[in-house]
């Protein structure tokens, strides 16, 4: 079995969040877990996990990565992740298409503040998946960061690892229960 968590990231919150659901799922399931930018190859994979920031109420685009780069060069402390540059989620998940049984489900991370008004990049990025052939496997996921720039709130990292141990856990039972019953069925 094996698990994909594809992120992008613009100040390194999403990184840290994705670092943190792979390490869980590292923890509960026997087998490969990848922590990737971008991903082609998803023959034997079961579960890809794919995550962005929240910007403008939605998932990232050209345009607001544009824009969060210019804030990075009028507010120095505002420094941009190493990792945000090439593909960014929306235009992988316009390129990718399952094929198999593979599971997905949607993270971000958005201002710790009401979903209503900082909108949510799970919700779209969900909506995604399913359109690219995936199984919904799980409500999608918002992790918050105190500023635009972050840093995550308290607890966020830990609230990951523990998503990532849960997923882990389930798709492990669903793999088995699909072997089990395949053998039956012989």
């Amino acid at each position: 079995m094996k698990a994909i968590v594809v992120f992008e990231s613009m100040y390194g919150n999403t990184r840290q969040i994705a670092e943190a659901i792979a390490d869980g799922l590292r923890w509960s399931i026997p087998t490969e877990v990848v922590l990737a930018r971008d991903v082609a190859d998803l023959d034997d994979v079961e579960l890809v996990v794919v995550g962005g920031p929240t910007h403008a109420w939605g998932l990232s685009s050209k345009r607001t990565r544009a824009g969060a780069q210019q804030d990075a060069i009028k507010h120095p402390d505002h420094v941009l992740d190493a990792t945000q540059e090439g593909t960014g989620v929306r235009e992988w998940l316009q390129e990718v298409h399952c094929n198999h049984q593979c599971r997905g489900v949607g993270f971000d991370t958005r201002l710790d503040k009401p979903k209503a008004v900082t909108g949510s990049a799970a919700r779209s990025i969900q909506r995604r998946l399913r359109h690219a052939g995936f199984a919904n496997f799980d409500k999608p996921h918002s992790f918050k960061v105190a500023g635009m720039a972050g840093p995550l709130a308290p607890g966020e990292i830990a609230r990951a690892t523990q998503w990532g141990e849960a997923m882990g856990r389930t798709i492990a039972a669903l793999t088995d229960l699909r072997r089990t019953s395949s053998r039956s069925a012989r």
